[in-house]
């Protein structure tokens, strides 16, 4: 639990005049207009441009995660835009985290397949989010390989109030250590919650307990300030 992350699976719009916009309500939009993957691309240039130039400050094997859609598993530019990113800390190497988001089906065949072994090949590791709800399906874990499931922030805010949701837990943590995969807890608000999944040995915890979403500027001054 010591390494540190920094998760981008969670982008904010902050508008002029009606604040901070939640990702719920303009990603969606920005899929079925085709602006997901120039996005995607102009978020990583970002991160990649704030964060290189203090490479040899970051903790060893530190986390960048990047939400990805179904439809970004189809594109090969996915490849070099991870390529490039990743060489940018090639001084004090970095791991990539790609999650698969739930609001549309991916259609596994030939094409994914080669896809993700190219960026297995980079060392990028595939995380599917929110597992357990939307579309992520047990059949992803068949169809091509996975190192990363998340655990619901629904199952997780229920810890200690309903039996089924931590049964649910239970068993995805099971799963995960059949199949020698990783996994993160999503929405961890309480220490409760915390114990819990620490006894259960999930890998990373990930919530308000933690911190709050902030800006990357923001993020990158409170870095500075810790090392």
């Amino acid at each position: 639990m010591s390494q540190r992350t920094f998760d981008l699976t969670h982008v904010m719009w902050t508008h002029p005049t009606l604040g901070i916009i939640p990702p719920d309500s303009f990603i969606p939009l920005a899929e079925r207009c085709n602006l997901i993957v120039p996005m995607t691309q102009a978020l990583m240039v970002q991160v990649r441009k704030q964060f290189a130039p203090m490479v040899h400050l970051l903790p060893k094997d530190f986390h960048f995660a990047f939400n990805i859609s179904a439809s970004q598993f189809k594109d090969f530019n996915l490849v070099e835009d991870c390529r490039t990113f990743i060489q940018a800390f090639s001084d004090n190497p970095v791991k990539l985290v790609l999650e698969l988001t739930d609001r549309e089906l991916l259609v596994t065949d030939g094409a994914t397949e080669r896809l993700v072994a190219e960026l297995h090949k980079l060392g990028v590791l595939i995380a599917i989010d929110d597992f357990g709800t939307g579309n992520s399906s047990l059949k992803y874990l068949q169809s091509f390989n996975v190192d990363v499931l998340k655990i619901d922030k629904s199952f997780v805010s229920n810890i200690g109030i309903d039996s089924h949701s931590v049964h649910i837990i239970d068993n995805i943590i099971d799963l995960a250590s059949w199949l020698h995969l990783q996994t993160v807890a999503e929405g961890v608000e309480n220490e409760v919650q915390a114990a819990y999944l620490k006894a259960r040995n999930v890998t990373y915890l990930q919530g308000y307990l933690y911190g709050k979403p902030i800006p990357m500027d923001e993020f990158a001054r409170q870095f500075y300030a810790s090392v």
